[in-house]
């Protein structure tokens, strides 16, 4: 006798939508030309702040909008994101990312009772100006191609997969803020590895002025610390204090070996070099005093696109 065939898992597709409306099109666009794909649940998790939002949602009817007042971080919304999620499998990306079309197919054949977590690559628009590669550097470096397939240290919240069984039982990691590190530790510990599929692409878009990078880097530490302060001992948390100030090196470090994967990798670093520098300062600062002050930012908001975007997506309300 034949063994019956195993049943394809339900899968749920989450996007946090922080940018704009015009990512969120792009976005939703290339989910809704995924190829190779079962039916797959797919929800949106927005910040309210964010016009042209109801336009775009008449545009998707597939996709499911949920919103809370007041809930406008990345981390909060991905929180939610999760939480409203009912597939088997949960994936999860962020609107100025455009994946590949074969992205939900590459991440659920990469699943594996003993990966913890499955993500992929993320890589930049043509085009970027230097602000753009620095803002690319400081986020996912770690994920720059070429990459080989195989066990991987960190997985991104822009380009993962998690199998939601595994994910409550973590649940009271994730509940009010997702941040990544934390929850894919806690998974590694209980459930084998991480794991990066080669083979899964999104590409990143995000145009910010170099002030608004910096505040969002700022901010974003200062949360890390404040965040980090919560999992661990009063001891490690004076280490982490201590040791906060070699961070730049160690960060700028780890980003030069990434990019001498490959030779436009190197130049694109060389040419972002100097908002790259201030950028991790910033992240730098903010996180030193998440830990040695206990407390959140003044504003958590991510930097906003510049004008010109706000501008072209107006234009296309308008018409």
């Amino acid at each position: 006798m034949t063994e019956p065939q195993r049943k394809e898992r339900t899968v749920s597709v989450t996007v946090v939508c922080i940018c704009s409306a015009a990512h969120l099109r792009r976005c939703l666009t290339a989910l809704r030309e995924q190829v190779e794909v079962p039916r797959f649940d797919l929800i949106v998790a927005y910040d309210p702040h964010i016009p042209g939002i109801e336009a775009a949602a008449a545009e998707f009817p597939e996709a499911r909008m949920v919103c809370n007042e007041g809930q406008r971080t990345p981390l909060e919304l991905a929180s939610r994101a999760v939480r409203e999620s009912t597939g088997d499998l949960i994936l999860l990306t962020e609107d100025h990312c455009e994946p590949a079309r074969r992205w939900v197919r590459t991440m659920i054949d990469a699943q594996s009772k003993d990966r913890a977590a499955v993500g992929g690559r993320v890589e930049i628009v043509p085009g970027a100006s230097a602000t753009d590669w620095a803002f690319y550097f400081v986020d996912f470096f770690r994920y720059a191609g070429p990459l080989p397939e195989g066990p991987s240290p960190a997985l991104t919240v822009c380009n993962v997969s998690y199998d939601r069984e595994r994910l409550a039982e973590v649940r009271k990691l994730w509940e009010m803020f997702f941040m990544e590190p934390v929850v894919n530790d806690a998974l590694r510990a209980r459930y084998g590895e991480l794991w990066l599929a080669a083979d899964s692409e999104v590409k990143m878009s995000r145009h910010a002025s170099l002030r608004d990078a910096l505040y969002e880097r700022y901010a974003f530490g200062r949360l890390f610390g404040y965040t980090r302060n919560g999992f661990c001992s009063r001891g490690r948390r004076i280490s982490y204090a201590v040791l906060a100030p070699t961070l730049p090196l160690l960060l700028l470090g780890r980003m030069a070996r990434a990019a001498s994967r490959s030779p436009e990798l190197t130049r694109s670093f060389l040419r972002a070099i100097g908002p790259l520098v201030l950028m991790v300062i910033s992240w730098t600062w903010g996180e030193w005093l998440g830990y040695l002050t206990g407390r959140l930012p003044r504003t958590l908001v991510v930097a906003p696109e510049i004008r010109q975007a706000h501008r072209h997506d107006a234009g296309r309300e308008d018409a």
